[in-house]
């Protein structure tokens, strides 16, 4: 789209694109989203993304005369909030086609001179979507696309179809949406993270049953309100935005999705600081790991490093069910055999020791101890102690070392190319509704906890980590570990050290 919009009979420049809409509207993606921040122009994008439907369902009328079927449907979750689209539309489309049928009391759509169609629609109730089983819809839009679940949005897609070949190159489904709301997570996961780089076409083939294979597509367009003149020009939108909270701040005006409200650590997360590309570390950096144990349920594994001014680096990471201790610990040891940690230094299992939820080192008896699943991992030779478990104390830890220094700087660092994991939940860990002062257990903390473990076993507090394990400690049980290397008894893992 060159960014201006006219009339169907071409007379009458109607509307013109902002640079950011033009983008969005002449891009071919099946799928797209586009927003971010708040006042990015999304209202007029869904409004207006239907043209090129438009435009080819009156062409055909007219060649022809008959009537086209095409079908555009904007949904919100709630109707009323529709309202400045509802506006929008009273104010655009009559201005495309002069003889455009409003909507009534008796009929909820727009009817173009065409047949074209389009409607608004809510998504209030549970079931709402299932009442568009079977239909046929050439468009859909979906405005604040995070107020909506994952299934909603997967099924109202599966209607997008055409018998009109024609049409069929015209499909399109388009969504907005900002950071935060109740199903922000599956936006940024499908079309924020899914979508790099943004403003690209991301293609992925699907082979068909008759062995045939076609491209899905789909794209992320960015807008802030910077992208839009209108409201940018006299500042005073700025500054409504400028005076909120730095977490709501860079929610809505900078369009950060790892800004979650309600987050535990939103206030002091920033992934372009904490989050940073991998690099060799020194050989001489120090090594260990964390490992939160899961069966069925994931069991994550975190390695880390400590440089000399006492920064932590999550270097590598295993996320997985577990199956079995002698499974994941075999896992253990492929991801170890591949480490490309150090240009200079080949870390072995011997370098290092790791911390474990002691649930995972429990047995009924002395006589099942080998069936534990801190005994199978043990048993490629990883060593691994009981973890502090001490929840209140290690997010203190993970406060500590998020907050920014004098220089600027955290004093923990997420490798996100080799820890994806860790990266993408920490930012969505809630606040325990019954205890602020604790992370709400049931979301996504597996990654957070097997690094937790890491973080209190290197604290920052000097005095605190001569309690929890000194270095004097740790090179005395390096010691003890090599002396017993030979024997390589399944019950090596039990023994701290301390008492020989």
């Amino acid at each position: 789209m060159s960014g201006e919009l006219r009339s169907l009979d071409g007379r009458e420049v109607i509307w013109q694109a902002q640079p950011r809409q033009a983008v969005a509207l002449s891009c071919p993606a099946l799928e797209l989203c586009y927003g971010g921040a708040k006042g990015g122009g999304k209202t007029d994008f869904l409004v207006i993304a239907c043209i090129y439907q438009i435009q080819l369902c009156h062409e055909k009328w007219m060649a022809t005369g008959r009537k086209q079927r095409g079908r555009y449907i904007i949904f919100r979750k709630n109707l009323k909030n529709l309202a400045d689209i509802l506006q929008r539309q009273e104010e655009i489309y009559p201005a495309i086609d002069p003889k455009v049928i409003r909507p009534t009391q008796q009929k909820n759509y727009w009817e173009f001179s065409s047949g074209y169609r389009v409607e608004n629609a809510h998504l209030d109730g549970p079931n709402d979507h299932l009442g568009y089983h079977g239909q046929e819809l050439t468009g859909l839009g979906i405005d604040q696309a995070e107020e909506i679940a994952e299934a909603v949005y997967l099924f109202l897609t599966m209607q997008v179809r055409s018998k009109d070949p024609d049409m069929r190159k015209l499909l399109f489904v388009r969504v907005t949406a900002n950071p935060g709301g109740p199903h922000a997570a599956w936006i940024k996961s499908y079309f924020i993270q899914g979508c790099k780089p943004h403003n690209t076409i991301i293609k992925e083939t699907v082979t068909l049953r008759n062995g045939k294979s076609r491209d899905v597509t789909k794209a992320f367009v960015p807008a802030t309100l910077y992208d839009n003149k209108y409201l940018a020009e006299d500042g005073a939108y700025e500054a409504a935005l400028m005076k909120l909270p730095e977490h709501l701040r860079r929610m809505y005006l900078e369009g950060d999705w790892d800004v979650v409200v309600g987050a535990y650590f939103a206030h002091v997360w920033r992934r372009d600081i904490h989050v940073i590309p991998s690099f060799p570390i020194p050989a001489t950096w120090p090594i260990k790991f964390g490992l939160d144990w899961g069966s069925s349920a994931p069991a994550c594994t975190l390695w880390a490093a400590k440089d000399p001014d006492g920064n932590i680096y999550f270097i590598d990471e295993l996320y997985r069910p577990g199956i079995t201790g002698r499974t994941f610990g075999e896992k253990m040891m492929e991801k170890l055999n591949a480490q490309r940690w150090s240009k200079d230094r080949k870390y072995t299992v011997r370098d290092m020791y790791g911390l474990i939820d002691r649930q995972a080192m429990n047995a009924p008896s002395a006589a099942d101890v080998a069936a534990t699943a801190a005994s199978g991992i043990a048993w490629w030779g990883w060593r691994l102690y009981p973890a502090n478990k001490d929840r209140k104390a290690s997010i203190e830890q993970w406060m500590e070392r998020l907050l920014l220094g004098a220089n600027g700087k955290p004093k923990v660092f997420i490798f996100g190319d080799r820890c994806p994991k860790l990266a993408s939940t920490m930012p969505q860990l809630m606040a325990d509704a019954h205890d602020p002062e604790d992370v709400d257990t049931n979301g996504d903390d597996h990654a957070f906890d097997a690094a937790r473990f890491v973080l209190m076993d290197w604290p920052l507090n000097d005095k605190r980590q001569k309690q929890v394990q000194g270095d004097a400690d740790v090179e005395r049980w390096l010691e003890l570990a090599r002396k017993r290397e030979a024997a390589k008894t399944e019950s090596d893992f039990q023994q701290t050290g301390y008492g020989d």
